[in-house]
């Protein structure tokens, strides 16, 4: 009985965590593979603590410690909140559209088809309606924090973008 209960335990640590199991919950969303940071890349505002840029772009940026509020969001209802600003990530669009390269932002939560983003069972966060998923760019570049860097973050085909540059993970 103890191996099973071991095993069972082991399973679900190792396994990623739907958008489902973290509604409601503060949580980093990180790229599952670290290309050139060992300390990952996570979804961040620009600026931490009073000086959050909320009408910047979102950018993949060196994972914090656990509760830097400038990465910290909430899965629910196919949005992602950011932490409790009352903002939900939005794709950009161009001529009223998302179009592959967008920024994504930060913007108040409505209804809108553009707030639309779900985690896909192969780690991708899709934007509803279209063929497009959140990636971290090709390149990294020197932040202003210690040893850290960061990718500009954009909409991407799903379909042909590096799964290293589109797949993330959820609640670490």
């Amino acid at each position: 009985m103890k191996s099973r209960r071991f095993c069972l335990v082991l399973a679900l640590a190792i396994m990623p965590l739907s958008a489902q199991t973290l509604a409601d919950s503060l949580t980093q969303v990180r790229l599952v593979d670290p290309l050139d940071e060992p300390e990952y890349y996570c979804l961040d505002l620009s600026g931490w603590g009073e000086n959050l840029k909320l009408e910047d772009p979102l950018q993949a940026h060196t994972c914090k410690t656990r509760g830097a509020d400038d990465q910290m969001f909430i899965l629910r209802d196919n949005k992602i909140l950011v932490g409790d600003t009352g903002r939900c990530l939005q794709v950009g669009v161009s001529s009223g559209k998302p179009l592959a390269g967008v920024a994504i932002l930060a913007r108040d939560c409505v209804d809108s088809p553009l707030q639309l983003l779900a985690l896909e069972d192969n780690g991708q966060i899709s934007v509803s309606g279209s063929d497009l998923c959140l990636a971290a760019g090709n390149e990294s570049t020197d932040a202003s924090g210690p040893s850290h860097v960061w990718r500009v973050l954009t909409a991407q085909p799903c379909d042909t973008t590096s799964a290293a540059l589109s797949t993330w993970q959820v609640g670490l």
